[in-house]
């Protein structure tokens, strides 16, 4: 088949689709026109007013059925898409048919090919969507009315109008109830100070815990009616003078309807948000200290607590909990206080402080104080709660460091003698106190014996350093003469650079020329002439335990034990104890340096039993198996299954809701109204827009409408699917590519 005559066939269907829907028009235009006959043949004498009305109803009805079926501006691809449809030998691939065949390619002009030749034979077959077996019958329909109701007419056509219309009054029912007015009233929590508001809208957004008052009244008498919260709680309404009441305390989010009866028929209104504005717990903070401080005892013993504190109805409580810790290990000790701020905590937002005394605390050296602060609002009956961080004050100890906050498994290879300098440094503060007290000789002995404690200490240390030879740790010789001529400074001070000898250059030596030199020591290079030729692993000042970097701080830790030990000599222990402190300081760091870390294993296989060894009876032995069931629930099935029957009463373009659809619509919407609860401002248009198809007060064109609004939001509802495993499809042309694409889009 050609372009042209491919072109002229879709042309061609399109003029007949217009033709059926305008005789149809048409059609339903006279059944109009003959129904506005009837009612005027039996209401009304006025002939003129008879023709006029029942020719405009003629036009009326024909001008909007053309409009809303919009029959002038057709456009061929709806064609198209409608044989892509309800024609699956077309391979949804209709729209090819409108295209140039010259501007495709590769895929596109094969498949054009093969469906020009399917539409081809099924031409003469295709059936185009129509209402003219409906249109007629509503003809003969109305005919058949308006005879059997002009049939018999009395000869007075006034007392036949008045016969009539005396029976139709007679025989209508009676006029359903509405609500004619609605005043709902607000009285918010008598915490909050706020005062009662009167609502505007039926949706509500009040305080939480509010009491909402509603007060109803009807165009008709009614039976009952109730308030139904959240699809859930119903309240019956109370009947007064002033029409219908009740009252409730909205404590969570959520919708609410009004439901009441009359007679045996039930009517409910629309739905209506509720939102509650949640009282918010108190707001704390402290602004002019950071979380963790370390005080020492020079430094002042007090602080000021400043903080701020807010909350959106007042406050009405607030203090500071401090606890004070003491010792250490097992022998620690607690003791709690709740302190009160300076000011009076009340209103909305107030800046509190307080002054706290560490001394008045009792805390000492070593103490540490955890304090935070909390406050209460004013919220009845469960006030809100909030507090701040802790905060931590450490008074620190001036006989000890304190170690690395992550203790783990330390393992310390300390002797328990080495942390002796802790009694050197608090016997030598002892003796500073009594200077006074005590002679200056007592106070000259007791220094010179802290001298030689501090000696034997840096000596033990020494040892664990590598100095192996009793010359390297410092060994006491005896006095000679010459050590009564030596200064006490220059026997015990640690003067390194006094001769500035490691700056000088090395002198040359001078060569052997088999002089006898009495007056050198005696000794030569060649004292040990096998020292040239040995293999000496073992370097004194490399033998140590520990790694480098401990090691230097250990040698750090000797060097400030020589001048410890020098002024203690010296009778001046106030100058001996800043190196007393940091080779404490020293120390500790060098025992926080040596922990290790043991993590236990992992697992422990059980014994083998001593008779079943070497036996290969692997009988007992299985392989671990383990089956596992999981059940997949499907969330909001019946969402599901509404959105299947949405998409059926599409495709078959029906124009009444069955009792089927309507049970499966209420079904999804009892799932929809959880959703609500959480959500009443997303989804509860939905809602609505269920009621509405339920009752069944729309035409077809409304019920389309609310339909395909209703079904995008059921997509909205349902969780994003996630991709199942699947092999990778094969690569495509570009040009493949793209033909799939534009034909995504024309079926979107």
């Amino acid at each position: 088949m050609s372009e042209t005559r491919v072109n002229h066939s879709i042309q061609l269907l399109k003029r007949r689709y217009q033709l059926y829907r305008l005789a149809e028009s048409a059609l339903f235009a006279v059944a109009t026109g003959m129904l506005a006959a009837t009612i005027l043949h039996i209401s009304s004498d006025n002939q003129t007013l008879k023709i006029s009305l029942i020719s405009a109803s003629v036009l009326i009805s024909f001008i909007t059925r053309v409009l809303l079926l919009k029959l002038f501006s057709l456009k061929d691809e709806q064609f198209t898409s409608y044989l892509n449809t309800q024609y699956p030998q077309l391979e949804h691939s209709a729209d090819l048919l409108l295209q140039n065949p010259d501007s495709l390619q590769g895929l596109a002009q094969l498949q054009t090919q093969k469906i020009t030749e399917h539409f081809h034979q099924l031409f003469p077959k295709i059936k185009l969507p129509n209402l003219l077996p409906q249109s007629a019958g509503s003809v003969v329909i109305a005919l058949l009315l308006y005879v059997a109701l002009t049939s018999f007419v009395s000869v007075n056509p006034a007392t036949s109008a008045k016969t009539n219309l005396a029976a139709q009054i007679a025989a209508s029912p009676t006029e359903s109830a509405r609500i004619q007015s609605l005043f709902i009233q607000v009285t918010p929590p008598t915490y909050t100070n706020l005062s009662s508001t009167n609502a505007t809208q039926p949706e509500l957004k009040v305080p939480e815990g509010s009491k909402v008052s509603w007060k109803l009244k009807f165009s008709s008498e009614i039976s009952s009616a109730q308030l139904i919260i959240s699809g859930k709680d119903s309240i019956q309404f109370s009947q007064s003078n002033d029409g219908y009441q009740v009252s409730y305390q909205i404590r969570e989010s959520g919708f609410y309807q009004i439901q009441w009866k009359q007679k045996d028929k039930v009517t409910r209104s629309d739905f209506y948000k509720i939102e509650i504005i949640a009282d918010q717990p108190p707001k704390i903070t402290i602004d002019n200290l950071n979380q963790f401080t370390k005080l020492a005892l020079r430094d002042k013993l007090s602080l000021t607590i400043q903080s701020t504190l807010s909350d959106d109805y007042g406050l009405s409580r607030s203090i500071i909990v401090a606890t004070v810790s003491k010792g250490s290990g097992e022998s620690v000790k607690f003791r709690e206080e709740k302190l009160a701020f300076d000011q009076p905590i009340s209103g909305k937002q107030l800046k509190a402080t307080r002054q706290i005394d560490l001394l008045k605390m009792g805390m000492e050296p070593g103490d540490e104080l955890y304090f935070y602060v909390e406050a209460t609002d004013n919220k009845t009956p469960s006030p809100n709660y909030n507090r701040t961080e802790t905060f931590f004050i450490t008074l620190q100890d001036t006989t000890k460091q304190t170690i690395v906050e992550d203790e783990g498994l330390g393992v310390d290879l300390m002797p328990d003698y080495f942390r002796s300098q802790r009694q050197i440094i608090i016997d030598t503060e002892k003796l500073l106190k009594e200077k006074k007290k005590i002679s200056l000789q007592q106070f000259k002995s007791t220094s010179n014996e802290l001298g030689y404690d501090q000696k034997v200490l840096r000596l033990r240390y020494g040892q664990f350093l590598g100095e192996e030879f009793e010359d390297q740790i410092g060994k006491v010789e005896a006095p000679s003469e010459e050590d009564d001529h030596e200064s006490v400074v220059a026997k015990f001070g640690h003067t390194h650079d006094k001769e500035n000898e490691h700056n000088l250059v090395a002198e040359k030596k001078e060569e052997s020329h088999g002089h006898d030199h009495k007056g050198g020591d005696g000794k030569t290079e060649l004292e040990n002439p096998l020292e040239a030729f040995a293999h000496n692993h073992d370097d004194g000042e490399q033998a140590t335990f520990f790694v480098q970097s401990v090691r230097a701080k250990l040698k750090a830790a000797l060097t400030v034990m020589w001048d410890a030990e020098l002024y203690l000599r010296l009778y001046q222990p106030e100058k001996s104890l800043p190196y007393q402190y940091t080779a404490l300081r020293l120390l500790k760091e060098i025992s926080n340096d040596s922990r290790i870390y043991v993590h236990r294993t992992g697992f422990d296989p059980p014994p083998l039993k001593e008779e079943k060894r070497l036996t290969a009876d692997l009988s007992e032995v299985h392989n671990s198996t383990q089956n596992n069931s999981t059940v997949i629930s499907i969330a909001f099935p019946q969402i599901r299954k509404a959105l299947v029957a949405i998409e059926s009463w599409q495709q078959k373009n029906k124009q009444t809701l069955s009792d089927a659809d309507k049970k499966q619509l209420q079904l999804a919407g009892q799932e929809l109204a959880r959703l609500v609860v959480e959500q009443p401002g997303q989804y509860l248009e939905g809602l609505s827009m269920l009621k509405r198809l339920e009752e069944s007060t729309m035409n077809p064109t409304e019920m389309k409408s609310q339909l395909a609004s209703l079904q995008n939001l059921f997509w909205k509802v349902l969780p994003r699917s996630t991709d199942a495993a699947s092999q990778s499809a094969q690569s495509l042309h570009s040009l493949d590519q793209e033909f799939l694409k534009k034909v995504k889009e024309l079926h979107e």
